[in-house]
């Protein structure tokens, strides 16, 4: 019996890391059936650049897919299964903002953690609520999937307004960081060890990391990242530019 295919809203669309949903979505087809893809977002001309470059990429390589892309709430929330929300309120310019003004004070200057992220947080949870609103409205059955940042500050916002949505807040950080201590300890992949972990988003804290005959990792991890930090002889990407 064939599987599903789903419909997915990238809410965000004018985003730079839309090509990257797009190229996972397209690989996983096999696993994830989709039927089509759809951009969303309050930015016309920028998602505009975006959405072409990933129209010639879906027509390339999945040309089985429909896509579209629109401004417009109705028309991009109507006939989805799942939203992908990754939304940068005040964008780039006010992120720089949220970095750089708590050094003046000499506390964390990031966007996830301190007055930053607080700042970024407040500015976040209306328009992620609106996203919920839209979905609810025009596709009640769908289920919004947040990336968006402050993870820790919207997933508790979403909790508490709108308790009863079908909302799954993730981030990535955690697992690519692991991935990167595989690869450091000449493991294969974050698979072939065992973590504890807790804190809040972009500022949590690995307690015991094991391989699976019990052997602790984590003194030979402790000392690559003191004196190297997420860094591999690989080609520089996100979280791992020395800066």
């Amino acid at each position: 019996m064939s599987k599903k295919k789903s419909s997915i809203l990238i809410a965000g669309g004018g985003s730079t890391y839309t090509p990257s949903l797009v190229m996972m979505l397209i690989e996983d087809r096999e696993r994830f059936p989709v039927s089509k893809i759809k951009f969303y977002d309050n930015d016309e001309q920028r998602q505009a650049v975006i959405a072409k470059a990933c129209a010639i990429i879906l027509a390339e390589r999945a040309p089985e897919i429909e896509f579209s892309y629109s401004t417009g709430p109705k028309e991009a929330f109507t006939d989805v299964d799942i939203v992908m929300a990754q939304l940068r309120v005040g964008k780039y310019a006010m992120r720089e903002q949220d970095e750089k003004i708590p050094f003046k004070y000499n506390v964390v200057g990031q966007e996830t953690c301190g007055p930053g992220g607080l700042a970024y947080g407040l500015r976040s949870i209306g328009p992620v609520l609106e996203l919920v609103d839209y979905m609810e409205k025009y596709s009640p059955d769908a289920w919004l999937l947040n990336y968006s940042n402050p993870a820790a500050v919207v997933a508790e916002a979403t909790r508490r307004f709108r308790p009863n949505s079908k909302i799954i807040n993730i981030c990535d950080m955690p697992v690519c960081l692991e991935d990167i201590m595989a690869r450091v300890m000449g493991l294969q992949d974050r698979k072939d060890f065992e973590t504890s972990y807790f804190g809040l988003n972009h500022f949590g804290w690995w307690t015991s990391i094991k391989d699976h005959k019990g052997n602790d990792l984590l003194p030979k991890i402790s000392a690559h990242v003191k004196k190297y930090g997420y860094t591999e002889q690989t080609q520089q990407g996100q979280h791992k530019e020395t800066s």
